[in-house]
């Protein structure tokens, strides 16, 4: 993690993803650009959260070892997003509830926790924001989750159309290990089910790139199903 001094391409950024509006005088003169490189942490499990982060380019991944000895992939992230929100409002003196990963080198915004509860914990706009991004977590994992109990094709029929919400009809898969582990199946099964897609003509695919050329026939689930 290094900092970067470039403060226009930090104002770039505050002005894309209005931030201004959201953070008083106080937070944005804080705020501090940082980069990680693909495959460093910036936050690991358990480890007390120093710092509150937008994700303003690049991808992350959120994982998690389970107390069962179990590795969980539980989202990727793409900007804009929030780092450290849950964390921020939990009881338990800001221990990170997860690791959080790059999977492409990425940008960020820090805010200095402290900072963070001097200036802001009573500031409506920021209040706002935050169950903002929360209430926006929490229905994406549900959308996500809400399949424990259906096949393989089901699970990733879902997946593949709550990407669409975001990235269209081409879509940037992660590995199959990561992506295997969110949808808790086995890279055997999501690569075979990924086969069965491709040869009904639903989606063509190549290594991580994907395109679905059915929506309509994508979004009709086996009988298994919702």
């Amino acid at each position: 993690m290094k900092n970067i001094s470039d403060s226009a391409l930090k104002e770039r950024f505050i002005l894309a993803h209005g931030l201004s509006a959201v953070l008083n005088a106080s937070l944005l003169a804080a705020l501090r650009l940082i980069k990680i490189d693909a495959g460093e942490y910036l936050t690991t499990q358990s480890t007390h959260l120093t710092h509150l982060f937008f994700l303003v380019d690049g991808k992350l991944q959120v994982e998690r070892q389970n107390p069962n000895g179990t590795h969980g992939v539980y989202s990727f992230e793409t900007a804009f997003s929030v780092i450290g929100e849950l964390e921020l409002f939990s009881t338990k003196q800001s221990k990170a509830l997860s690791a959080v990963q790059a999977l492409s080198d990425s940008l960020l915004l820090s805010l200095p926790v402290e900072a963070v509860r001097e200036n802001a914990m009573s500031d409506p706009a920021f209040l706002l924001f935050m169950c903002q991004n929360l209430s926006h977590k929490l229905l994406n994992t549900s959308l996500l989750h809400s399949v424990g109990a259906i096949s393989v094709e089901s699970k990733l029929r879902q997946f593949l159309l709550f990407k669409t919400q975001s990235e269209g009809v081409m879509i940037q898969l992660e590995n199959r290990e990561s992506l295997a582990a969110m949808l808790g199946v086995s890279v055997r099964q999501l690569n075979r089910t990924l086969i069965k897609l491709a040869q009904q003509e639903i989606i063509q695919y190549k290594n991580k790139s994907l395109r679905i050329i059915n929506p309509v026939r994508l979004s009709d689930f086996p009988a298994d199903k919702i």
